[in-house]
């Protein structure tokens, strides 16, 4: 199985979590960490290395990173991650919303990692919609 990490700033990965338990209910291997703003990036590395090996220890063999903003601390701090990691043991996506974590959460058991970090980036950008240029679609 494929645990997933959700990291953020502020309290985004632990909101994202509980709106995916609200949907679905509780999800195993799904952790959050949040990057307070009295928090060092060396505690976020460690906060996420103990998340990563919670994961482990239920079962995980791959890990998903998923992160709110590409080039911000929290990405930078999980790309160090995977440049010390085993390849294929994990990846990091950025731009992170709803329907990815909803998408990573039904779909790891599927896929291999490489192919499920293409089905949670469709399902990112597929998500991202403006209405008011769908409705005047629909309209005429």
């Amino acid at each position: 199985m494929t645990g997933i990490i959700i990291v953020a700033h502020g309290e985004l990965a632990g909101e994202l979590v509980n709106s995916v338990a609200m949907i679905m209910g509780r999800v195993p291997l799904l952790r959050a960490v949040g990057l307070g703003s009295d928090q060092s990036l060396d505690d976020l590395k460690r906060e996420i290395e103990e998340a990563w090996q919670e994961l482990e220890r239920g079962g995980a063999r791959q890990i998903l990173v998923l992160v709110d903003m590409f080039g911000g601390s929290c990405s930078n701090v999980a790309a160090r991650l995977v440049c010390d990691s085993e390849p294929g043991q994990i990846a990091v996506v950025t731009g992170v919303n709803l329907p990815m974590v909803l998408e990573a959460s039904i779909d790891r058991d599927l896929y291999q990692l490489k192919d499920l970090v293409d089905k949670v980036v469709k399902a990112g950008r597929k998500s991202i919609v403006d209405v008011r240029a769908v409705l005047a679609e629909k309209l005429r």
